[in-house]
């Protein structure tokens, strides 16, 4: 692999080499693979029947996705790290099994919990399996209509284009910020301009009321993007919200003056 990954480079050095590890084996045996690629990537399909076979891990929620971000950022160490999530894979199509798609909402969820996780990049698979797809749809070649029920809406809020996109490529903020009231919600604090932006999701279990703070003393009324007219009120750099199960919540709060990054 790291002779081919040679020849790859020497014949075109301008575009980086990925490779796409299984849900399997431990941080110890996958680092020497590292030498193989420029970026780490992991596949982890939660959706199927019974849930949560694609991974041998207790954890059978979709929450694994998050899980597994974190895992493969340990097997990658500086290397940035994509997730590739599911559209369809062979636990849904193969003999004896059945057909069984994410949702909208579980789509968003593992969408957004990979990134605030720490990945750098998303790949969604499985709609070219042509098992996987209506008649109409294979005539096409893709599943189309997996896109524009589901996927189409959450590339809406991630996607090169969308409103978030800039804080997406922003490095982590170092402002201390820290969350309250809760120990399953996970979230990333990424600052672009004069804008601030926290990514937050829950896990299952209880629905829980949380209290954001470590903001600077400037934070006031801030936007939850993608539920307009919903927004968040700050005092003293600190703010409460409700989660739900699989909950997420986008904030983006503005300051008018010219603001330094730290």
């Amino acid at each position: 692999m790291i002779h081919a990954y040679k020849l790859i480079k020497k014949l075109d050095p301008n575009h980086p080499v990925g490779l796409t590890q299984a849900p399997r084996g431990t941080i110890e045996q996958l680092k020497p693979y590292n030498a193989a690629a420029d970026i780490l990537l992991l596949d982890i399909y939660p959706i199927g029947y019974p849930p949560g076979r694609h991974s041998l891990w207790p954890n059978k929620e979709i929450s694994m996705v998050g899980d597994y971000t974190k895992f493969i950022k340990d097997v990658a160490g500086e290397k940035p790290v994509w997730m590739v999530l599911q559209i369809a894979w062979s636990g849904v199509v193969k003999p004896g099994k059945t057909l069984r798609f994410p949702t909208f909402a579980q789509e968003r969820f593992m969408t957004y919990q990979a990134l605030i996780n720490g990945a750098r990049g998303l790949i969604y698979f499985g709609g070219n399996i042509e098992k996987a797809m209506r008649p109409e749809d294979a005539r096409l070649g893709w599943n189309w209509t997996f896109w524009r029920r589901v996927l189409r809406p959450v590339l809406e809020e991630v996607g090169n284009n969308s409103p978030l996109a800039p804080a997406l490529v922003a490095p982590e903020s170092k402002l201390p910020v820290r969350i309250d009231g809760a120990d399953d919600v996970e979230f990333c604090v990424r600052q672009v301009g004069r804008d601030i932006y926290i990514l937050a999701c829950k896990r299952e279990g209880e629905t829980v009321e949380v209290e954001f703070s470590g903001l600077p003393d400037w934070v006031g009324q801030g936007q939850v993007m993608y539920e307009s007219p919903r927004t968040v009120l700050a005092r003293d750099g600190r703010f409460t919200d409700w989660f739900a199960p699989f909950d997420v919540h986008v904030y983006r709060f503005h300051r008018e003056a010219e603001m330094k990054i730290e």
